[in-house]
């Protein structure tokens, strides 16, 4: 934004030098550089439009050196004896609309002071008048209108009206008024606007005179006939005018400023410096004035405590320093009764550390305690501030559980020979995945059309590693971890699961157990100890889950204390192929495991839980059967560990041995009760019980 140096140092004497007013902005207010001339460029950012004035920028430098400012301005005073009459339709939008009468106005150029300031600006001097409403504006920051009276007048027995309202709403196949609905203007630089009924206007009782807070109109535009003039300033809501500008692709000056939030203070700042200058250059008479201020800005008044600033800041400002730099800034400071006295005690008695501070009117941007030690801060000087290295305690990533024992996952499957795979968490439509109860989860703006759902296994790309490398070797085993996404299951959204994939490919040898092998060992190694392999039923998940990819009947489900962990299983069709696709490799052997680490870090975690020794000792029974080769140990145990988790803490497979067509199994029961000793008599029925379970399930026969 462009500011005049002349005028800046017209407001603020004490600024004598341009290079020093320069520096002096850079280090405590604004961005600011030299534009050559009289003109100075400073850049506001979008919350301190406050001081997007002359004023502004002299109360800001005057308080960097010291002084304090303040602008000279009549209070606004309404009277009853006003030829107009204004209506606010909404309050919201428009809460403060101050408009003042003028006659005998004489229309002729400005004074060439005026003029000289006006195009260091960026602005073009159009007549006293207009010029004026710029002036002030960029004196004072409010942005302001002139409507020309009686233009504005309809009849010589009624008041004018000025009415600030939404435009009204368009009629369908119409864009304006005369087509039968809706409203269009006529800029005063002659361009043509249909608005629409979220645009804010000001109008009269027949026609639009101007956008609200945005441009005026050709209907009562000042001219060189004018004699009497109605001058308006207004505050408007930030938010309307920003939308309206974006909407009619229409910038102005004015619409930047009201977009930035200004305060309603500077409507009676405005129109009292805009009346001065009418009266002093173009020898006009005010008359009536109406100041509609509905919605009132409230005062924001905030706690200040000393200590609580040095120990945000860190340094140590006496209270006195504190206060001056407030009170430069136009701050109001306020002791508190009710706060209580600080402990502090100083040779001259109590002190009081708390005290409250009131905003300026102006300073919309000021809403917490930060934002005031900001702004003693900042007048203290940036410059002076002493580095210093930051008092935190920095927990590195790795004391996270679940990173833990992933990464101890890791080691261990890189110390079993696998190697470990990172691939793209996109697969292609041709992935054959969906069911009657799982989905894809769609990218709305995949990369190109190879990648365009999210994976819902680690075993599409797991494949393809095994595909890649099937030439150069004859066994492979790779792993991978990663989030896998899928619509359906339990949940009817997107289900997202840390999954770890585990593929063992041979191209003679069966890799199954090999597969179930390293799982067994791997849960061992991270301390997961009570977990079975079951055969999956037809109306389990995994089954439905992995029926594209996985042999029915060929896999097996992961659990561990009724939670499912995983499955594993042989895969489907492996037939591996060159990626030229000239030489078949013949039928592989291949295994692929998939588990929740989640829900593995769950147990585990319970697994490690400290649970104090019993007081009263378990007792110990073994039990020898004799099954048929196809009973499977882990479905036995589950069902001896089923008749009555009250007592039975431990099962555990002692022996095992073949004896065709049967197999001998041996498992040890240890029972436990807490709060006593259980009897013989109680560990017997127990046991009969699990005898009787044995026999009915499994055929059983006891030895």
């Amino acid at each position: 934004m462009k500011f005049s140096y002349q005028l800046i140092k017209k407001l603020a004497p004490q600024a004598k030098n341009k290079a020093d007013l320069i520096e002096k902005l850079n280090l405590h207010s604004f961005e600011a550089a030299d534009a050559g001339g009289d003109v100075i460029d400073i850049i506001l950012p979008p919350n301190r439009y406050d001081a997007a004035s002359h004023w502004g920028i002299a109360r800001e430098i005057s308080a960097v050196l010291g002084k304090s400012l303040k602008f000279s301005s009549s209070i606004l005073r309404k009277t009853e004896d006003v030829p107009f009459k204004i209506e606010i339709k909404d309050k919201n939008l428009c809460p403060r609309y101050a408009a003042q009468y003028f006659e005998n106005v004489r229309i002729a150029p400005s004074p060439k002071w005026m003029q000289d300031i006006l195009k260091s600006c960026g602005m073009r001097p159009i007549n006293n008048v207009v010029d004026i409403m710029n002036y002030a504006m960029l004196e004072t920051g409010e942005p302001m209108h002139a409507f020309d009276f009686d233009k504005l007048s309809q009849s010589a027995n009624r008041k004018a009206q000025i009415v600030v309202r939404k435009a009204k709403k368009p009629a369908r196949n119409a864009s304006h008024s005369d087509a039968g609905g809706g409203e269009r203007i006529t800029t005063l630089d002659n361009q043509k606007f249909d608005l629409n009924e979220n645009n804010l206007v000001i109008a009269n009782d027949k026609n639009v005179l101007a956008i609200a807070g945005i441009k005026g109109g050709k209907k009562a535009e000042v001219d060189n006939k004018t004699k009497r003039i109605i001058i308006e300033a207004a505050n408007f809501d930030a938010g309307n005018i920003y939308k309206t500008s974006k909407s009619l692709n229409l910038s102005t000056d004015a619409s930047i400023r009201f977009s930035r939030n200004i305060s309603p203070y500077l409507v009676e700042i405005g129109i009292s410096r805009a009346a001065e200058l009418l009266k002093e250059i173009t020898g006009a008479r005010a008359g009536g004035l109406i100041d509609v201020y509905s919605k009132k800005q409230p005062k924001v008044i905030i706690k200040f405590d000393v200590e609580r600033f040095k120990n945000f800041i860190g340094i140590d400002l006496d209270i006195k320093i504190i206060k001056n730099y407030l009170i430069l800034l136009g701050f109001i400071i306020t002791q508190n009764s009710k706060l209580p006295p600080a402990p502090r005690l100083r040779r001259a008695g109590k002190t009081q550390n708390s005290f409250l501070v009131e905003a300026p009117a102006v300073r919309t941007d000021i809403e917490t305690f930060e934002d005031v030690a900001e702004e003693i801060i900042r007048l203290y000087g940036y410059n002076r501030l002493k580095s210093q290295p930051p008092r935190i305690h920095l927990a590195p990533s790795g004391f996270e559980d679940q990173i833990v024992l992933e990464n101890k996952i890791k080691r261990i499957l890189v110390g079993f020979g696998l190697d470990e795979v990172f691939n793209y968490s996109f697969v292609s439509s041709d992935t054959r995945f969906e069911n009657a109860d799982y989905k894809f989860v769609k990218l709305e703006n995949p990369i190109s059309a190879e990648f365009q759902y999210l994976r819902p296994s680690l075993f599409y790309n797991l494949i393809k590693n095994a595909e890649s490398n099937a030439r150069f070797f004859d066994e492979i085993s790779v792993f991978e971890t990663g989030k896998v996404f899928f619509k359906g299951g339990k949940s009817n959204g997107i289900n997202e699961i840390n999954s770890l994939g585990i593929l063992s490919a041979s191209k003679n040898k069966e890799t199954f157990f090999k597969l179930k092998g390293i799982i067994e060992e791997l849960f061992k190694r991270i301390g997961l100890v009570d977990y079975l392999f079951v055969p999956i039923t037809d109306k389990d998940w995994v089954k439905n889950f992995t029926s594209c990819f996985l042999k029915s009947g060929e896999a097996l489900k992961i659990e561990s204390n009724g939670a499912a962990l995983g499955y594993l299983g042989k895969i489907k069709n492996p037939t591996l192929r060159l990626r030229s696709g000239r030489e078949d490799l013949g039928k592989w052997h291949i295994g692929f495991a998939e588990m929740d680490i989640e829900e593995i870090l769950k147990l585990v975690v319970e697994e490690h839980e400290y649970r104090p020794l019993s007081k009263y000792p378990s007792v110990m029974r073994d039990i020898s059967i004799l099954v048929g080769s196809d009973a499977k140990v882990g479905e036995i145990m589950q069902a001896i560990q089923d008749v009555d988790s009250k007592y039975i803490d431990d099962v555990d497979l002692t022996d095992e041995y073949e004896m065709a067509p049967k197999r001998s199994l041996t498992f040890r029961i240890v029972f436990q009760a807490e709060g006593r000793t259980l009897t013989d008599r109680e560990v017997n029925g127990e046991m009969d019980k699990i005898t009787a379970v044995l026999k009915r399930k499994f055929r059983a026969e006891t030895r």
